[in-house]
């Protein structure tokens, strides 16, 4: 057994390498169903490791459905059904594999270069869009509390008061839960990766993503070895249709999605959408991770009904990621999930054994910026100010020529395109050598696609820069006049 796990996965812990070996054995039936599992003392001494790695690991076998846990009886192999994960594969193969080109872009769109003239491909608002005094304030009634506080771990599941608040913001969209059931993060990435390595770490597990879709979120699933199929995102949400043609064919153990303000398109899913994304996840056994990140740039009042997935579920399937690092700035890297209580406790558990706790300073920052009413004051005036450049924007694009094909009544991006024939990772390369930033689609797509004329255009950037100039020249094209 102890060469068995060695050569299981040598570079994952042992609490992995475990995990997989006797999962492999389950999937493959090499365990038969009704199999009693050895006591964790005999399998914590055969495997020559503490009983706690052993049961750190009979714990994520029993949270994936995998083993039984029979109280006084011990842990017994269960039928793979929905509930277990899907078949081991040494190497995923991936639906739409990233290339290298695609790969330095998922990279610059990230990097700050202060010699950059614009960073229209960026994910952040300007500099000045910033409310520096929210957290000036913050940090400053934050020490006169006195440094104690550093003397100690945060709680595990972040600041309590912030969890309070973080309770009552859920209350607002609808998400009625226990502040227990709130776990706070270093942003929305932390979130999706705890929920990774929680419920999907076995590699070659499928999961569905939308496509477009974040690239960061692409690289995220691709370092834990996933097997990602792509469902095409339209106006009003994913292709139903291909969704459930995926369900059919790989049983995917997951789907990563946004409802609100999806990125890069500034898209909601329609509420009729959010309605057949549920049942597809209730009939095939999926969990649901819904990023929420740009969700408070949605104006309290919408033409358009917004249907938030864990709103409807109530986070029975749905685990539910928040973020702080768009509207506060990126480096403060807050966010926060929320799931089930029986999700949240494993969730919990792997954020202890990776991190301990978050940063007391920075939690403790974010409950004085949301319980004194500046926070929300703060994304009133980022939602006006982008209400304001939103138009402005767009006549530019279409005065040089730029195609636009559905404008958000929300959001900081506009999903536009370049023109036909145009390949934008290629135009991208010629604007960076001018000193300014583009997101070219492919980053966002599947890398087997063909060269897309798309680029994201962040609206604020856009309106504080002269970027568009620059482009339309670049590509030999002259402005049209105003009507």
């Amino acid at each position: 057994m102890l060469e068995e796990i060695s050569r299981a996965n040598p570079s994952a812990s042992l609490v992995e390498q475990i995990f997989q070996l006797l999962a492999g054995s389950i999937q493959t039936s090499s365990l038969s169903v009704g199999t009693k599992l050895p006591s964790v003392r005999t399998l914590a001494r055969d495997c020559e490791v503490s009983s706690d790695t052993v049961a750190r690991a009979y714990e994520k076998l029993v949270a994936h459905g995998l083993v039984e846990a029979r109280r006084g009886s011990g842990y017994f192999a269960r039928a793979p059904g929905h509930m277990a994960l899907p078949r081991l594969a040494s190497r995923p193969a991936l639906s739409g594999q990233l290339t290298a080109g695609s790969s330095r872009w998922r990279t610059m769109l990230v990097k700050h270069d202060q010699n950059l003239k614009s960073r229209t491909g960026s994910g952040s608002f300007p500099e000045s869009w910033y409310d520096a005094e929210l957290l000036a304030s913050a940090l400053r009634t934050t020490l006169r509390q006195g440094m104690r506080c550093t003397a100690d771990y945060s709680d595990f599941k972040g600041y309590v008061p912030l969890r309070q608040q973080l309770h009552v913001k859920l209350q607002e969209i609808g998400v009625l839960t226990d502040a227990d059931n709130i776990l706070v993060t270093a942003g929305a990435m932390e979130a999706i990766h705890l929920a990774c390595q929680t419920f999907v770490a076995i590699a070659g597990t499928p999961v569905l993503i939308e496509d477009p879709c974040p690239p960061l979120l692409t690289e995220r699933l691709l370092s834990t070895g996933l097997e990602i199929y792509r469902v095409t995102r339209h106006a009003d949400g994913p292709d139903i249709d291909q969704m459930r043609a995926l369900c059919e064919k790989h049983a995917p153990r997951a789907f990563f999605c946004s409802a609100v303000l999806h990125n890069p398109t500034s898209m909601n899913i329609a509420p009729h959408k959010a309605f057949q994304i549920l049942r597809l996840a209730e009939e095939f056994d999926m969990f649901i991770v819904e990023d929420d990140t740009y969700g408070d740039l949605i104006p309290r009042a919408t033409v358009t009904p917004v249907s938030r997935l864990a709103t409807l579920d109530q986070l029975k399937r749905v685990i539910y990621v928040g973020s702080f690092s768009k509207t506060l700035g990126p480096g403060l890297r807050m966010g926060f999930l929320a799931a089930s209580p029986e999700r949240i406790d494993y969730l919990t558990t792997y954020r202890v054994v990776q991190g301990v706790s978050g940063s007391v300073l920075s939690e403790r920052m974010l409950y004085k910026a949301l319980s004194g009413g500046e926070y929300r004051r703060h994304c009133e005036q980022l939602r006006n100010r982008l209400a304001e450049a939103r138009p402005v924007v767009v006549e530019e694009l279409q005065r040089w020529g730029f195609i636009v094909d559905h404008v958000p009544e929300a959001g900081m991006f506009l999903w536009a395109s370049l023109g036909d024939g145009v390949n934008s990772v290629q135009v991208a390369e010629r604007m960076l050598e001018l000193g300014h930033l583009l997101a070219p689609a492919q980053p966002f797509i599947s890398g087997a696609a063909p060269a897309s004329p798309y680029v994201r255009i962040n609206v604020a950037q856009a309106f504080e820069s002269s970027m568009l100039p620059t482009l339309g020249k670049a590509l030999g094209r002259t402005i049209k006049p105003r009507r």
